[in-house]
């Protein structure tokens, strides 16, 4: 058996690690595996790499992607079936291993199931916006980026008491990592862009939190329209100082974490069998707790954010 590995759309922590475990399972059973450098456009371009556990095994702990990705929606061109299909005969190619968000998952695989590409998907992204999964590789990695600038704008906050402190995370459009996040690191409020809020609410509740503990936490996702103003906003609300921080695209980078390397093995070691075992489409899943594969294409909606514990952090 010979596997293509494709990585669409977005870098998330762990996506190295999933590279490196399912080569090595390949190996172990004298299958062959390469790469495309540059998403599908590497495809139909013939841009492949050989993969071997030994050139992967430096970056088993390393964030982004050994093997490029791209964004640009080539096989949206009405030639794309019959150039990817050929570069694929071409290199004797048997099947192809996804790796993507919700967008790639969503609107790849049906074209490729309507090819006759066998294909098994596997959810990659920081967001945890992939509809039909508990959770995806790189969400638990980009929460725990944020806790040592949280523990960091703490100290200075006891420090310096009397202030508002606010936080963007990435999220895009999404609000489950500001939630997690901000629910984890007991934040006072949190701001998602599926939840409308009012300034003086919140310009209330964050006051109420630097009266009673020094300091008010809001922790608020980059996709919430007022993200760009609000810090000024507030301070006009409250009269209260306003220290803005923003993680950035540095989040998308953080060091794997334990719960995603292993999320990641448990991932590679379900697509591999499943191709082994003549699975043609299929997503690898995380459903009450377990990882497995949802045979077929993923259907349905994205859920929203968690309500009760956007609720409970803002003691709506």
């Amino acid at each position: 058996m010979k596997t293509l590995l494709v990585v669409s759309g977005g870098d998330a922590p762990g996506i190295n690690t999933a590279l490196a475990s399912y080569v090595g399972l390949a190996a172990l059973n004298q299958d062959r595996v390469v790469g495309s450098l540059g998403g599908f456009a590497g495809v139909l371009e013939k841009n492949f790499v050989s993969l071997s556990p030994t050139m992967l095994i430096p970056w088993i702990s390393q964030s982004g992607s050994v093997i490029p990705s791209s964004r640009d929606p080539v096989l949206s061109h009405s030639d794309a079936g019959g150039k990817l299909i050929q570069a694929l005969a071409a290199h004797q190619i048997d099947n192809m291993v996804l790796f993507g968000g919700d967008g790639s998952l969503r609107y790849l695989p049906p074209l490729l199931h309507q090819w006759g590409i066998p294909c098994v998907g596997i959810p990659t992204t920081i967001d945890n916006n992939v509809a039909g999964t508990e959770l995806t590789l790189g969400f638990d990695s980009a929460c725990n980026f944020a806790y040592p600038v949280i523990d960091g704008i703490r100290a200075t906050a006891h420090a310096l008491p009397g202030r508002i402190f606010m936080l963007e995370t990435l999220g895009g459009d999404c609000g489950n990592l500001a939630l997690e996040i901000a629910f984890g690191a007991g934040a006072h409020a949190v701001l998602v862009p599926e939840y409308p809020y009012e300034n003086e609410w919140l310009g209330r509740r964050l006051a109420q939190a630097v009266e009673l503990e020094g300091y008010g936490l809001l922790v608020i996702c980059e996709g919430v329209s007022t993200s760009r103003t609000l810090a000024e906003v507030l301070a006009q609300e409250t009269n209260i100082r306003v220290r803005d921080t923003r993680l950035g695209h540095a989040q998308r980078g953080a060091a794997p974490s334990h719960r995603d390397r292993a999320l990641a093995n448990q991932m590679a070691r379900t697509a591999y069998d499943a191709l082994k075992n003549g699975i043609r489409t299929g997503v690898v899943v995380v459903r009450q707790g377990q990882v497995t594969l949802h045979e077929g294409l993923l259907t349905g909606a994205i859920a929203p954010p968690d309500r009760a514990r956007y609720e409970i952090i803002n003691h709506l």
